[in-house]
């Protein structure tokens, strides 16, 4: 592979990643889905940012997406299928042990010494909200869209609560789960959820070249020394190291039970655009 530019992940698969000086691109590929987050797509998360870690050519980790949405959050389009896998050896329930994979992708995102950025157009909605939330920095255009819609459908939003919170503060973060709200990009920029608001696809760029050029102007030993510490700020060490997983473990399995009850008439009320009976 060149030393400038090389491809890292399969352009065909759900996610494809490219390095380009210094700047790690990862992709989210699957648009005929809106980007949903299925198991494959998971996986290609954690294995294209483990990559972005341990290569020390990359200076910047952006996370991109085809289509218009940037993100529609989990899939539910397999429900059936997920509702009928037989537990684990370990008896644990496999929609749980799927909903907690995603969360690991999350804390190896809050934990990776690099920066990272997300780049939104469209729909960042559960799941792609929250992956949102989970950058150093992010970047939408005006057209963008956010929002928690997992209470709707009598789920709820188990692995991103955490990172949603640490972005926007608990009490965005409540006003927007529980009522499912979605939000402009006008509006995610005043609470916090975006850094820097677009006009536009073009202006997008323009700005994401801007914050990787300021980003690799600094020294990688400071950025991730300076990132650590953010971590660990305000007694937040502990929680970080070792409250984060046995919280999103306990969440899997909170998810799993309203999967597996209340979500069945939400999402069968979506489906037929109906209001749910609770």
């Amino acid at each position: 592979m060149s030393s400038n530019h090389s491809s890292c992940v399969s352009p065909d698969s759900a996610v494809h990643a490219q390095l380009h000086d210094g700047i790690y691109q990862i992709v989210l590929n699957r648009p005929e889905s809106r980007n949903a987050l299925g198991k494959e797509m998971i996986e290609g998360l954690l294995q294209a940012l483990d990559e972005a870690v341990n290569d020390a050519r990359v200076r910047v980790v952006v996370f991109a997406a085809t289509g218009k949405a940037f993100c529609a959050g989990g899939n539910l389009g397999n429900v059936s299928e997920r509702l009928s896998e037989p537990a684990s050896a370990d008896g644990r329930d496999p929609i749980a042990l799927g909903n907690r994979l995603y969360g690991r992708f999350l804390e190896q995102l809050l934990a990776c010494p690099k920066p990272t950025v997300a780049v939104v157009q469209g729909a960042a909605m559960g799941g792609g909200a929250g992956l949102v939330c989970a950058t150093d920095i992010a970047i939408a255009v005006r057209d963008a869209k956010f929002g928690f819609p997992e209470t709707s459908i009598g789920l709820v939003p188990a692995q991103i609560l955490p990172f949603v919170a640490d972005r926007i503060g608990v009490q965005h973060a409540r006003r927007m789960m529980l009522t499912g709200d979605r939000i402009t990009a006008e509006d995610a920029f005043r609470i916090g959820l975006i850094d820097y608001l677009e006009e536009d696809a073009e202006a997008l760029g323009a700005r994401l070249d801007q914050v990787a050029a300021a980003l690799k102007q600094g020294g990688p030993k400071a950025l991730a020394h300076t990132k650590n510490m953010f971590r660990t700020v305000f007694g937040r060490r502990d929680w970080q190291d070792k409250g984060l997983s046995a919280y999103l473990d306990a969440a899997s399995d909170v998810f799993a039970e309203q999967l597996r009850s209340e979500a069945l008439e939400g999402i069968a009320a979506a489906r037929e655009r109906r209001s749910p009976v609770w």
